[in-house]
């Protein structure tokens, strides 16, 4: 994954609450692959396209200063429902790589740091604030700095918290598996003293 500190992009607002993981990825796209074509094309697409694949006008992403948008301005309880993980994918496959809301879904705040998209949580009128920021200034970008923990639209200025678990992974573009590995030096060492100071432990792996 591609990691980063500070992150500018157009952000768009998305003011409905409670969409949900069907909205962002339908259900019925569920047994598309991501290797055969990107994911980025079923993003919110029952939002963004009519029964016959029109675009749908009024809805505020198919508005042309938003095209290159990668930051979501979101509201309360995003990403809720089930864990599917094209909901993660399609922002990715979008151009998406943080969202800020009021509040997400549990399943998807879990999973969404592990693929490299960022969520990042604040209050209700800091979130409102910064969707009439850039409603009023359609195609504004966005900054997201994760060191300092803040956000800035123009002379908007958010703090915000992160668990520094989920920072780590985002700025340094870990895996978990990355992550643990890290610590091998202090894994081998944990084991060999394990062996050293309780080897019957070991007897029957060994054995077998």
């Amino acid at each position: 994954m591609a990691g980063f500190t500070t992150f500018t992009a157009t952000a768009a607002p998305i003011a409905a609450s409670n969409v949900d993981t069907d909205q962002i990825f339908p259900a019925r796209f569920s047994s598309k692959n991501r290797a055969d074509g990107n994911f980025g094309t079923y993003f919110l697409h029952d939002r963004r396209f009519d029964p016959s694949g029109v675009p749908i006008t009024d809805f505020i992403l198919n508005d042309p200063r938003l095209q290159d948008v990668g930051i979501i301005v979101a509201a309360a309880n995003y990403g809720a429902g089930s864990g599917r993980p094209g909901a993660i994918f399609s922002h990715l496959d979008y151009g998406i790589r943080a969202i800020i809301a009021e509040s997400y879904g549990p399943v998807f705040l879990s999973a969404a740091y592990k693929s490299g998209l960022l969520t990042i949580e604040v209050g209700p009128a800091d979130a409102e604030a910064l969707r009439a920021r850039l409603l009023a200034d359609l195609g504004s970008a966005v900054t997201i700095d994760l060191p300092a923990q803040t956000i800035t639209a123009g002379d908007l200025r958010i703090d915000f918290a992160i668990d520094p678990f989920v920072k780590r992974i985002v700025a340094e573009g870990l895996s978990e598996t990355d992550l643990t590995l890290s610590f091998s030096d202090l894994i081998d060492a944990f084991e060999t003293n394990k062996r050293r100071t309780e080897p019957w432990l070991f007897k029957a792996r060994e054995v077998g």
